[in-house]
């Protein structure tokens, strides 16, 4: 996967734009007309499941967050795959896919 393509995807949840999320996964969490605007959005990250790495992180999410995340992702997701942790002071609303994880970092 391209490094640049992951960073301008967590770029891109931050901005208003007309196109579809770039990932399925995420279809709960954004939609076309209403993405990460909120102010109270401060960070996205983006972690490889199997090996708890982050491959990407935006905003106030460190690269260090994604093997606390991805532990803290096996007891508070849902059957579905969505959960919320809380993480240096942020709501972290987790969606597990089958191969990632995506955390979308939310003041309190």
């Amino acid at each position: 996967m391209d490094p640049s393509a992951i960073t301008q995807f967590l770029d891109s949840m931050f901005v208003r734009t007309s196109s579809p999320p770039l990932i399925p996964l995420l279809t709960p969490l954004l939609t076309s007309d209403n993405r990460m605007e909120s102010p109270a959005v401060t960070g996205t990250i983006l972690i490889d499941i199997k090996s708890g790495l982050c491959l990407g992180a935006a905003g106030k999410a460190r690269e260090d967050d994604a093997p606390q995340l991805t532990v803290a992702s096996r007891q508070a997701c849902d059957s579905e795959g969505v959960g919320l942790v809380r993480l240096r002071g942020s709501r972290v609303v987790l969606r597990k896919g089958e191969t990632v994880l995506v955390g979308v970092f939310k003041d309190v």
